[in-house]
């Protein structure tokens, strides 16, 4: 397939509102058993009012998202948000290789390991808003090959953000790109902890597309999938989110996300996930960052839990694909187009 037919078809995929996203990954990883107020409200007890962080945010990098002020209150129940919240939540796939002090397991490796770190590339950057006002909740996803320019590094794409600076470079860079809109807290996912997730849920069943068959002996990334409906491992997951060695390439890979967001939040309804609190409590903890308060973590999860899907919007950033020469070298780029971006901000984010 040309790239101009994936770029068409990516075009096209992205003007479709559809009720599963990545998004639905982050929240699964926080919030997959908190759906009920029984165990929200033991979650509240339990813990701390502190945020869940694993990077110490200095006083600069904390005023980014508090120039907003409080987003919840509580009551007897689970504590409500208070006005519209605008969350940015990265997804990170960081290898051996992207950091610079691989825990010891990791080291001395002959192949590129996944680890547990927040410090590598976002392969995942949506700004995702809800609104209690309305009632909607709206994902508005980045391209990770956005091409943005980073004050003291020069042009970069927006994935490097973090790279570069953590999520309150990669919030600041998001806003500016966003034509100023006000970012209220960031959630960073782990994408290693999707497979300690559903091995903690039991497994996922789900349909399988076709066959998937790929090795990668650089990453040990062993691929193979047969075609039909089944129930998964946490190992046998991820070899199907990764997958991406096929005509679609990452249209295809974004597909068959959709289909495992779909059948988390399945498993997360399943009354039996309650018995698995603890196993799946031991992922949040390790394997999410943020500068949201459990009770606000609560108040979002409850705000998601209870919307109609009807009105989840997802939307694209706009903008074209496009390759820029770069030192003798043709790089992907997706070029922003600021006057539709400042019209969607406006109409879906009240910014304007």
């Amino acid at each position: 397939m040309t790239s101009q037919k994936i770029d068409h078809k990516r075009s096209k995929l992205s003007k479709t509102p559809h009720p599963r996203n990545w998004f639905w990954l982050g929240f699964g990883l926080s919030g997959v058993a908190m759906l009920s107020a029984t165990v929200g409200a033991l979650l509240a007890v339990s813990f701390s009012l502190t945020p869940l962080l694993q990077r110490h945010l200095t006083r600069e990098e904390a005023a980014i998202f508090s120039k907003g002020g409080s987003i919840t209150r509580s009551n007897l129940r689970l504590p409500e948000l208070t006005r519209p919240v605008n969350v940015l939540v990265m997804g990170m796939s960081v290898l051996t290789t992207d950091v610079r002090n691989p825990p010891p397991e990791a080291r001395n490796l002959s192949y590129q390991a996944q680890v547990n770190s927040f410090d590598g590339l976002s392969d995942v950057m949506l700004l995702v808003r809800f609104d209690p006002k309305t009632e909607k909740l709206t994902v508005l996803s980045i391209p990770r090959d956005t091409r943005v320019e980073m004050d003291g590094v020069g042009v970069i794409k927006i994935n490097a953000s973090n790279v570069n600076g953590g999520p309150a470079a990669s919030a600041r860079l998001v806003s500016q790109l966003l034509a100023g809109v006000q970012i209220d807290r960031y959630l960073r996912v782990n994408v290693e902890g999707v497979q300690k997730l559903v091995d903690a849920l039991g497994g996922v069943t789900l349909d399988v597309p076709k066959d998937m068959k790929y090795v990668d002996e650089t990453q040990h990334l062993y691929i193979n999938l047969k075609k039909g409906r089944q129930h998964l491992n946490g190992d046998q997951t991820l070899q199907l989110l990764r997958f991406r060695h096929d005509g679609l390439g990452d249209i295809g890979r974004i597909e068959r996300q959709h289909v495992v967001m779909g059948a988390l939040m399945e498993q997360a309804l399943n009354p039996a996930t309650v018995t698995r609190f603890p196993q799946i409590l031991s992922v949040v903890q390790s394997n999410l960052d943020s500068n949201l308060s459990v009770e606000e973590l609560l108040a979002l999860v409850g705000f998601s839990a209870k919307i109609d899907r009807s009105n989840a919007q997802m939307l694209t950033l706009p903008g074209e694909a496009n390759n820029i020469s770069v030192k003798r070298h043709d790089v992907s780029y997706w070029l922003p187009n600021y006057k539709r971006i400042q019209e969607m901000m406006a109409q879906y984010f009240d910014q304007g």
